[in-house]
């Protein structure tokens, strides 16, 4: 029991320093605690060879970076956009779609916030969709609410896939080098990462169904008119389940056709489009149009401020081209891929290290291309400069700083821990041990906790990407050591890691920022609880019915 206590007090350093009120150290911070206590474990306990201790801090150093790239990427790309005055385009094509508080609600938090995640993430969702709702003539407090209620289903495929892609990439030495795994599943990177996708999209997909009601009912139950309360509610039902099947039926359906890329990309977009047009015929949109007190039909149907040249259509194009390019580029039939992949770099056995490899595909990697390209494009064309173009970019890298070096040192720790069982002491990597302990305690039951890990993961270090990097060797190995597919427990780990988006510190705190919301973060934390803890039982209940049926 020591030693599994030992094994696991680096990822418990973490957790402890992001939580007790009086330390509250940045996930930054305490991610580079964590990785030095790795490291001295590794040394000094495990006694793991000092070239594998280096050669694995190294490749977590690159993972992260294939991560990061993608992140920039897609945050460059939206920055350009905001700088080029597209974004302005996107926003006043909501205002008169409808009246309607809560239609406007589910269009803008949950399917126009959808495609923001699936294009750009890391809680820019709930940053961008709460001030456009603010500006529409919303409460600040409830366009926070509403947002990061919305912003749970489309998370695992934000930045075109990248947390689904760190949670396969955080196991991949498992995936090649297990050879328990390789005996019971053996899936390879690729594979896993595919089959993962499905059983993601379907455990949340299920859930999403249901998210638009679970945030209008929210939203009614502080802001709604007394005495009318439950019938407002029943009259959005219908609306509300549409508009959720628009999205996540396409989100499941492409996530088996198209590939991890693509889910919530193209999901929301064929949500959106689909849900906007039935909005502005009336279809299924209840008569009684719900307003604030003291809302006039002006004040909601009011058009935001700012530059109106541009039109609609030209706003949304920018978005219509990285999808297009993106699914040109995945899809075999038209022969890119095999180009795409062909140029790499990278290393084998780093330091003399046979087991540590690395290959990285550069024109592969969604944030390179097209992201950063379309991004310098687009600004060169919109004719805003050379100079400016390079301040989005440089804006865009510092703004990522934190994440950036919170995904170094999460990775890197997570590598050392994975491959700590190099050693002179014969004893299991410390995520082994960790596992072996773990499944001891839960036995068979442990597929129920394994969301709410995830979930504690992401309200912590602020990231479902960095959600899943932490936790899922954990999730792996457990799973195989209590005879369980340890794709189940992955894709429950990262479905916990988007829910955690719901309460997660760093993005209430933002979009509190940005809406004026200041000081009302622990009243949106606590609220979203209950929307969080329902979608949590669906996921579980899909899980458990999936799992008996295979």
């Amino acid at each position: 029991m020591l030693y599994a206590l030992l094994s696991l007090s680096p990822i418990l350093l973490a957790l402890l320093a992001m939580v007790i009120r009086r330390i509250q150290l940045s996930a930054p911070k305490a991610l580079f605690l964590s990785l030095c206590l790795a490291i001295v474990l590794a040394l000094f306990v495990w006694k793991m060879e000092p070239a594998a201790l280096a050669a694995f801090g190294v490749l977590g150093v690159c993972k992260a970076l294939e991560v990061f790239f993608i992140i920039f990427g897609a945050i460059l790309f939206l920055n350009m956009l905001r700088r080029c005055g597209y974004m302005d385009a996107i926003q006043r094509s909501f205002s008169r779609v409808s009246p309607d508080r809560r239609v406007q609600a589910i269009l803008i938090a949950w399917l126009f916030g959808a495609f923001i995640e699936g294009t750009a993430g890391y809680g820019t969702p709930a940053a961008l969709a709460a001030p456009l709702l603010v500006a529409l003539g919303f409460p600040p407090v409830a366009a926070c609410i509403v947002c990061l209620i919305a912003n749970s289903t489309p998370v695992p495929f934000a930045a075109a896939g990248a947390p689904i892609t760190a949670m396969v990439t955080a196991i991949s030495s498992d995936l090649t080098g297990n050879a328990q795994y390789a005996a019971q599943y053996g899936l390879n990177f690729e594979e896993f990462l595919d089959a993962s996708t499905r059983l993601t999209t379907l455990f949340l997909g299920v859930g999403g169904i249901v998210v638009p009601l679970l945030l209008i009912g929210v939203f009614l139950a502080l802001y709604g008119e007394k005495g009318r309360k439950i019938r407002d509610f029943v009259e959005i039902l219908p609306f509300g389940l549409f508009t959720g099947l628009a999205f996540s039926l396409p989100y499941y359906l492409i996530s088996i056709f198209a590939g991890h890329e693509f889910p919530s990309i193209l999901g929301s977009f064929i949500g959106l489009l689909v849900s906007v047009f039935a909005a502005s015929k009336g279809f299924l949109v209840p008569k009684h149009v719900f307003r604030f007190a003291n809302d006039t039909e002006e004040e909601a149907l009011r058009p935001l401020d700012g530059p109106r040249a541009m039109p609609v259509w030209k706003g949304w194009l920018p978005y219509v081209c990285i999808g297009l390019f993106l699914l040109i580029s995945r899809v075999a039939v038209f022969g890119l891929k095999p180009w795409l992949q062909s140029v790499t770099v990278g290393w084998n056995s780093l330091f003399g290290v046979e087991s540590c490899s690395y290959t990285f595909q550069p024109f592969w990697n969604p944030g390179i291309l097209p992201f950063v390209l379309f991004a310098v494009i687009l600004g060169l064309v919109s004719g805003i400069g050379v100079k400016d173009v390079g301040r989005v970019c440089l804006g865009s890298f510092f703004q990522l700083l934190k994440t950036f070096s919170a995904l170094v040192f999460g990775v890197a720790m997570v590598q050392i821990m994975m491959n700590s069982g190099i050693n002179t002491s014969g004893m299991d990597s410390m995520l082994l041990v960790a596992a072996q302990a773990m499944a001891d305690l839960t036995g068979n039951a442990f597929p129920i906790i394994a969301p709410i890990i995830g979930i504690l993961g992401a309200f912590i270090s602020g990231s479902c990407t960095v959600s899943c990097v932490m936790f899922t060797p954990l999730q792996f190995n457990t799973a195989l050591l209590i005879g369980i597919d340890p794709l189940y427990t992955c894709a429950l780990q990262t479905a916990g890691g988007a829910l955690g988006n719901m309460i997660c510190i760093n993005n209430v705190v933002a979009v509190s920022a940005t809406t004026g919301a200041n000081g009302h973060e622990g009243r949106i934390i606590s609220v979203n609880l209950v929307p969080m803890a329902i979608y949590v039982v669906v996921v579980l209940i899909t899980a458990l019915i999936t799992m008996n049926i295979a």
